[in-house]
């Protein structure tokens, strides 16, 4: 079974098909299978148990408590800063 990353912002739309694509051509380029889907924000609990790694697009947003899965910040994605270290990151987790 392929691994989940979900992306999440507040719309489910501009900022997480940025990020979404980075990691996925990232994933892809790797030979790691992968399936990368966005969400918006309140759509959360519909995909938490189905998903290994979080990208939060929306720096304030509150998630809620007893989450079990790695949270990434997402402005790597939007800034390039640190992307590769966000992108390694991110291949770690789905390795484990």
């Amino acid at each position: 079974m392929a691994k989940r990353v979900l992306v999440l912002c507040g719309n489910g739309v501009a900022t997480s098909t940025v990020a979404a694509r980075k990691i996925q051509d990232y994933l892809n380029g790797s030979g790691m299978r992968c399936e990368v889907v966005q969400a918006k924000i309140g759509e959360l609990g519909a995909y938490a148990d189905k998903v290994d790694v979080i990208v939060l697009m929306a720096m304030g947003a509150a998630l809620p408590a007893g989450l079990n899965k790695p949270v990434l910040k997402g402005l790597p994605f939007i800034t390039g800063i640190g992307l590769q270290q966000a992108l390694d990151e991110i291949k770690q987790h789905l390795a484990n």
